[in-house]
């Protein structure tokens, strides 16, 4: 059994990680260096477990592959900087490794593996995980105004469905220390479920961490919930709003005159201006564009000022913050970079380094 048990984590830990090498072999990032850490990581603990020199038990692989789910169960969310799950992620696969050793290579006493592995490894994970989500929490809420930018829609639904998996990996653990206390056949039936329970949860967290997926809502209503928030505004929500005929129809034509004529690179460009052009008065202009693009006015038309000043970036990586400011139609610096960080989470130098780097790379 413990034969069986060890053969199925080294094999999902190995396809798994085989295939994230030939997808993203040109995309190293520091969240495939968490992806890498956690399945390379599990790999390296199995291997340690079976040159050991005492009897292996199927609970070890449990714990082992429950450090390594931790990992993933940490992972960031796409808004979220990696630089405190890589930390992290060092900290739970350097305490496993001690442990690991310290209980591994000594002789048996007197207290067998429950007291031992389990309550100096796998609690203090699981307090460890407890926190860390605590703490990140309180980073969420202490930045308002992050709650009220156009993505935060997904953000909460990445959030959640974190949460979700949270709950998931909790109850798993907690499962398996009731096998650890039980007996007889009920011990034997709640390792084997709480096995299985890790190995489906750290496939589903690697391709979730992976994909930027959540697994928890259809790929269409992600992709229709990123194309509202991304600005893609020839999407199927157009198609497939509820709104009357005349009200989508002007949204196309405002769409199609802010594409092809570029009206906001003048300062002086608004909402009064774009009225006439479309013959239609503010009011009902200003009421398409919120209900259809998710924007006010002036977030619509920064947004295509992003992109503007995004498509200069690339066509000149040397132009100057300020030049592409004014290029792009924005009155200042100040608001270039409120809502170059609104519209793509990161300011404009941010974004130039990235841009930069993954240009070189290729």
């Amino acid at each position: 059994m413990t034969s069986l048990i060890t053969f199925l984590i080294l094999l999902e830990l190995s396809i798994l990680m085989v295939y994230d090498l030939r997808i993203n072999r040109c995309n190293r990032s520091e969240r495939y260096a968490l992806r890498l850490m956690s399945s390379a990581g599990g790999l390296a603990l199995i291997l340690t477990e079976l040159v050991l020199p005492r009897p292996l038990e199927s609970s070890e692989m449990v714990v082992d592959l429950s450090f390594v789910t931790a990992i993933l169960v940490m992972c960031p969310c796409s808004f979220e900087k990696p630089d405190t799950s890589l930390k992290a992620t060092v900290c739970l696969l350097l305490f496993d490794f001690l442990t690991l050793l310290c209980f591994g290579c000594k002789p048996p006493g007197a207290l067998d593996f429950r007291c031992q592995r389990v309550v100096c490894s796998f609690v203090p994970m699981l307090l460890f995980v407890l926190l860390y989500f605590l703490y990140m929490a309180y980073r969420r809420f202490s930045g308002i105004r992050a709650m009220f930018r156009n993505t935060a829609v997904w953000h909460n639904v990445e959030e959640y469905s974190r949460f979700l998996y949270s709950i998931a990996f909790m109850a798993t653990g907690m499962l398996f220390l009731s096998a650890m206390v039980s007996a007889g056949h009920m011990k034997g039936i709640l390792s084997a479920v709480s096995l299985i329970m890790f190995l489906a949860l750290y496939a589903v967290l690697y391709l979730r961490a992976m994909t930027g997926r959540t697994f928890v809502l259809k790929p269409a209503t992600e992709k229709r919930i990123k194309d509202i928030i991304k600005g893609n505004l020839r999407t199927s929500y157009i198609e497939k709003a509820e709104e009357d005929r005349k009200m989508n129809n002007l949204y196309k034509r405002v769409v199609m005159y802010m594409e092809e004529k570029r009206p906001y690179l003048d300062q002086t460009f608004d909402m009064t201006s774009l009225a006439d052009l479309m013959f239609t008065n503010k009011l009902y202009l200003s009421k398409t564009i919120n209900i259809l693009s998710g924007r006010n006015f002036r977030q619509f038309v920064n947004y295509y000022r992003v992109r503007r000043a995004m498509e200069l970036f690339k066509e000149d990586p040397r132009l100057k913050i300020g030049e592409v400011s004014e290029m792009s139609g924005f009155h200042s610096s100040v608001s270039f970079n409120m809502s170059f960080k609104v519209n793509t989470g990161k300011t404009p130098t941010e974004w130039l380094q990235a841009y930069i780097e993954e240009h070189e790379k290729q």
